[in-house]
């Protein structure tokens, strides 16, 4: 029965890192804000775009959606994925400003890179 469950994994895994690395429709997108009611007119659609659109925004919307556990709830509950945002819930309540976004940029990029290698490393086993 072991056996079973070792054939599946791959292509268990190959799929949701291909559903978490998929581009969503605009409006599931993540859209940034510098505060209520104030738009930045930038819209994330994926992890890769997101990571794109964090390193430009205005630094005020990463301060205004990080202690609200926006982007944590979009990549959850949106794109699928549970690991990123437990990595960034460990992300310290005081950190603000650029270094927020670039640790945020960091988090994102190696998950990036996992979920990549694991649909690479699945594909070779098939």
């Amino acid at each position: 029965m072991m056996k079973k469950t070792e054939a599946k994994k791959p292509v268990m895994e190959k799929a949701m890192a291909s559903r978490i690395l998929r581009v969503v429709p605009s409006h599931e997108g993540f859209h940034f804000f510098k505060a209520l009611g104030d738009a930045s007119g930038k819209t994330a659609t994926s992890l890769t775009d997101f990571v794109e659109k964090l390193s430009t925004v205005d630094i005020r919307s990463v301060d205004f959606h990080f202690p609200r556990h926006d982007f944590e709830k979009w990549i959850r509950d949106v794109i699928g994925d549970a690991e990123l945002p437990r990595r960034m819930g460990k992300i310290g309540k005081e950190t603000h400003g650029e270094s927020l976004r670039n640790e945020i940029i960091q988090m994102v990029k190696k998950r990036l890179v996992e979920l990549k290698e694991t649909q690479t490393k699945t594909e070779k086993s098939t």
